[in-house]
């Protein structure tokens, strides 16, 4: 892990323990963001047409670096490269890079770039164009600037980019990887021309290009006729991406009926994130299939102020109260649609810990009640926000609400819109306990709940001192010792609570072949109409 020089090299050699453990390896088939590619289909890819996309919520920018909502992700995903990317088990892989190299302390990072990239507006990708993209993403994105602030980024050649951090960063090139307000690169006037809302021009390198944005209504993409491929097998978001749709076009349908029987119908290729209550129908349709987007369930603390901040023992008295197969069979019904999964990563990660994991789902009332009783909480109400809009949300919530009453512990479940719950997620004096749900992390640092500005204000000193700790790492060993101090501080601290690996269903239809994905959710560009 501390240098690599070629492409073909792995960032790590832990897989090669991953590998050698059975079990993981019977795992890695189901995981994960649409895990299967292709589709039920035999029939033969043909080039040409539209590949329609209906999406279960609006997109309200196309600036990688501004948003990280998972439906503008994985549009943007079809437009924007970054520099190293992610296989489908979550190893670091080059994708703009030619080659990278890192330090033997982890400060700097050197991108040999690929040659004859274009981007759409045909301008070649030159070391400029990555110089100001990396800048601009260290100032913006949450990840960027927690943990590369301070860095300076540099050319050394038209196709060399040094970027040297003041402080050790092991998981630098996860950081740079992850999806998550992705470090997109883009051209050097693009980023000049940009305004405090955001770039003005949707220019990136990928196999899409943009062509409009009707409000409320769909984006549309075209392919990109000079586009350049990486090489290699299609592996997660790795290797070659071949597209052979003439356009992508993503329509906003927030009716979640609509979307699925329009897709069971053959107006869309793609009924993206439905229901789990719809499940059984896609599932038994012979016109479609089923994928599968895994991510974590957890529920949110409000650590900044109110009964949870500074009561790490009340917290520890929730983690032991509840009972994980039950709340999520309230939420998602099919056991098919979750994992009562503890660990903060997949379980064929590199970075996967097996720590602590005696502490998720106890489901203890005796000790929850004798944490309750030294927590010093007097029967006082919480504020539980909840929606509706996500329907697994609002049934989980009402089951932990049955689950901590039951030990002693009373809640107030305000139920809004979802759009209110995200405003309200940010607003300190509106809540102290609430559901989310999150895409993996390329590394578990980097989850935006255990950031002092993310969802829940994580400040704990010892987070901040494990993470350095792991980015100090000088081999492979003292990585794994890292993950697995930072997933024992987890289940002690409990900044918040794992509930299960919630699998996110969308329908594919069966005349198209080409869709697949990682562990950041789906991949459009390689799909293609079939005969």
């Amino acid at each position: 892990m501390v240098s690599e020089t070629t492409t073909g090299r792995k960032h790590h050699t832990l897989i090669k323990k991953i590998v050698a453990m059975g079990v993981a390896a019977v795992m890695a088939a189901g995981l994960t963001a649409c895990g299967s590619s292709g589709s039920a289909s035999g029939g033969a890819a043909v080039d040409g047409g539209t590949v329609h996309i209906a999406l279960n919520a609006n997109i309200t920018s196309l600036d990688p670096m501004m948003t990280g909502a998972y439906v503008a992700r994985d549009t943007m995903r079809n437009i924007y490269e970054t520099l190293v990317t992610l296989d489908a088990d979550g190893n670091v892989v080059d994708l703009l890079a030619a080659s990278h190299e890192v330090s033997a302390d982890n400060k700097t990072f050197t991108f040999t770039l690929r040659q004859g990239v274009k981007f759409h507006n045909g301008a070649e990708m030159t070391a400029d164009d990555v110089v100001a993209s990396m800048q601009r993403w260290i100032k913006l994105s949450q990840s960027g600037h927690a943990f590369f602030d301070g860095s300076t980024v540099e050319k050394k050649d038209d196709s060399t980019v040094v970027i040297t951090s003041p402080t050790p960063v092991s998981q630098g090139l996860y950081i740079m990887a992850d999806t998550g307000r992705i470090a997109a690169i883009m051209p050097k006037s693009v980023i000049d021309a940009a305004t405090d809302t955001g770039v003005t021009d949707y220019i990136g390198t990928g196999p899409f290009k943009y062509a409009s944005w009707t409000k409320d209504q769909n984006i549309v993409l075209d392919k990109f006729a000079d586009y350049s491929s990486p090489s290699g097998d299609t592996n997660g978001y790795a290797g070659t991406r071949a597209p052979h749709a003439d356009h992508l076009e993503f329509d906003f349908v927030t009716d979640g009926t609509t979307r699925m029987s329009s897709t069971l119908s053959g107006q869309y290729e793609v009924g993206y994130s439905l229901a789990d209550s719809q499940y059984a129908q896609v599932k038994a349709s012979p016109d479609v299939s089923v994928q599968e987007d895994e991510m974590l369930e957890t529920l949110l603390f409000n650590k900044k102020q109110g009964i949870f901040a500074d009561n790490k023992t009340l917290r520890q008295a929730v983690l032991a109260a509840l009972d994980m197969n039950k709340i999520a069979k309230a939420g998602h019904q099919s056991d098919d649609l979750y994992e009562t999964d503890g660990g903060l990563m997949p379980k064929n990660s590199p970075l996967r810990s097996e720590a602590a994991l005696d502490n998720y789902n106890q489901a203890n009332a005796d000790k929850a009640k004798q944490l309750l009783a030294q927590s010093g909480y007097n029967g006082e109400t919480i504020t539980f926000i909840a929606t509706k809009d996500y329907p697994y949300m609002y049934d989980e919530t009402m089951e932990i609400q049955t689950e901590l009453n039951a030990v002693g512990i009373n809640t107030d479940v305000q139920v809004y819109d979802w759009a209110t719950c995200l405003q309200k997620m940010f607003q300190a004096d509106q809540w102290e306990m609430m559901i989310s749900s999150y895409s993996y992390s390329a590394s578990p640092i980097v989850y935006s709940f255990f950031q002092a500005s993310g969802a829940g204000w994580n400040t704990d000193p010892q987070f901040t001192q494990i993470a350095s700790e792991i980015n100090a790492a000088a081999s492979d060993d003292e990585v794994k010792t890292g993950m697995d101090d930072l997933q024992t501080w987890f289940y002690d601290y409990v900044p918040n609570i794992i509930i299960s690996k919630y699998k996110q269903i969308s329908a594919v239809s069966n005349k198209t072949t080409g869709y697949s994905g990682g562990m950041q959710g789906p991949v459009f560009y390689n799909m293609a109409l079939t005969q």
